[in-house]
């Protein structure tokens, strides 16, 4: 009679591993789903205060978005030109500080996990210009899991393309 090559405990270890990582999996996935939800929340209006940590400084950062895409993806169409008349003379350039924004979506993207509370999303700010142009802007959160939900702890207004 053959003895086993292993002992029946030495079975049990892997099929528990096994089933501690399916459940750490689902939670991950749950928790992506809520993350990804709490920052399509922001399209809402009113934005809630509820989404944010106590400490957070995503509000201005949110109030600063249309600002930066009128300083990026300004168009023409109202900038104006002052070239001095000296030798080695200097040119300035005016943007209008307004920008026509239509649609304007915020949506997630990439989530990397730095610790079980806390996690990094990619994020972007897409609307439509004048003319009909559809830009972006890349944005970066910080999220923390407070109790059972996934509140914003910081934003930032990335380069955009």
């Amino acid at each position: 009679m053959a003895t086993p090559r292993h002992s029946a405990g030495m079975k049990a270890i892997p099929w528990l591993a096994l089933c501690f990582a399916s459940f750490a999996l689902a939670d991950e996935a749950a928790d992506r789903m809520v993350i990804c939800r709490t920052i399509a929340a922001l399209n809402e209006l009113p934005r809630r205060t509820v989404l944010f940590t106590g400490d957070a400084n995503a509000s201005s950062e949110l109030e600063r978005l249309p600002k930066v895409a009128a300083r990026t993806f300004g168009t023409a169409s109202g900038a104006t030109v002052t070239i001095s008349h000296e030798p080695m003379g200097e040119a300035t350039i005016h943007l209008p500080d307004t920008l026509e924004i239509l649609n304007p979506r915020i949506a997630c993207g990439t989530l990397r996990f730095i610790t079980p509370e806390v996690a990094l999303a990619d994020a972007s700010w897409t609307y439509q210009g004048e003319g009909a142009a559809t830009q972006t802007v890349p944005l970066l959160f910080v999220m923390k899991k407070e109790g059972a939900d996934w509140k914003i702890a910081a934003l930032r207004i990335l380069a955009p393309h």
